[in-house]
């Protein structure tokens, strides 16, 4: 099957094209290879036998990942890899200025990295350490957007009809004694091989059905979407769906180095405010096709 693999360098070229829907003029600041993910619709949400056994008074917010609904999107792009360290530098290193912060941008924000320690910081890992604004802000400067909570579970999840647990099916991460991810493993914080962060696409058996890499582990994405806890109760059917118009809480998807199995899960819906930075905080951008 086709993972409808492209690069920006590709991209770049095909810009000119009418199918391909962009201005020519478009200049992308950011070289990663993006993956074309093809129009379709799928169930969103997930299963309440995935938290069976488990102390839901510990996780308030499993109510928010329910009912599974069904929704639509059309075609887009999204990075395949996790915004690394050497990409936002580069970011950082261009003096962006406030051309690119969101207009709710506090005033006293700035988009430098925080709370990373040595071991998180080669050029090859995820950029980490980044609050909501930051992620939205590289985005825009790359030429691309944040994705919305719907794309990236779409491209976590695959299309038709099929649950998948994480990415890569319903096994467990170290199923077989093959890690598929960068966790908090129950054996110990580095039994996956590593203490924090991962270099971007190190577990090739985790890979989503679309061919996106590290969609569970090594960095919580921010992408679009206020929390609105109640919102799937309402989203049945919806076409691009952009989540909440406003709220307090910003949705981040697919977990970290310090995340256990359960809330690694596609359907997990972790949180934060918008403005605070978090070492197990980073992104990965989309764009219209």
């Amino acid at each position: 099957m086709s993972h409808y693999r492209v690069s920006l360098r590709l991209l770049a070229g095909c810009l000119a094209l009418a199918a391909c829907g962009q201005d020519a003029q478009v200049k992308f600041r950011d070289p990663s290879e993006m993956v074309l993910i093809p129009a379709g619709e799928f169930l969103m949400g997930g299963e309440k036998a995935d938290l069976e056994g488990f102390d839901k008074a510990m996780y308030l917010n499993y109510e928010a990942e329910l009912p599974r609904h069904r929704v639509r999107l059309d075609a887009f792009y999204l990075d395949k890899y996790e915004v690394t360290n050497a990409q936002y530098r580069k970011f950082l290193a261009s003096n962006p200025g406030a051309s690119f912060d969101h207009k709710d941008q506090p005033p006293d924000q700035d988009h430098q990295q925080h709370y990373l320690n040595e071991e998180m910081k080669a050029e090859d890992q995820p950029a980490t350490g980044l609050n909501w604004f930051d992620a939205y802000a590289y985005c825009k400067w790359a030429g691309k957007r944040m994705p919305t909570e719907a794309e990236w579970e779409y491209a976590a999840r695959g299309p038709a009809e099929a649950y998948r647990k994480y990415p890569w099916g319903n096994e467990g991460p170290d199923a077989d004694g093959i890690w598929r991810a960068n966790l908090r493993p129950q054996q110990g914080w580095s039994a996956d091989g590593y203490r924090y962060t991962a270099s971007v696409g190190s577990f090739p058996d985790g890979v989503s059905p679309f061919g996106i890499m590290d969609m569970a582990g090594n960095a919580e994405e921010w992408v679009h979407d206020w929390l609105d806890a109640s919102y799937f109760r309402n989203s049945e059917g919806a076409k691009n769906p952009q989540g909440p118009a406003q709220g307090r809480n910003k949705v981040l998807k697919g977990g970290s180095f310090g995340t256990d199995p359960i809330h690694l899960r596609i359907a997990t819906r972790l949180y934060g405010a918008p403005e605070v930075k978090s070492e197990m905080q980073g992104c990965r951008c989309a764009k219209d096709r």
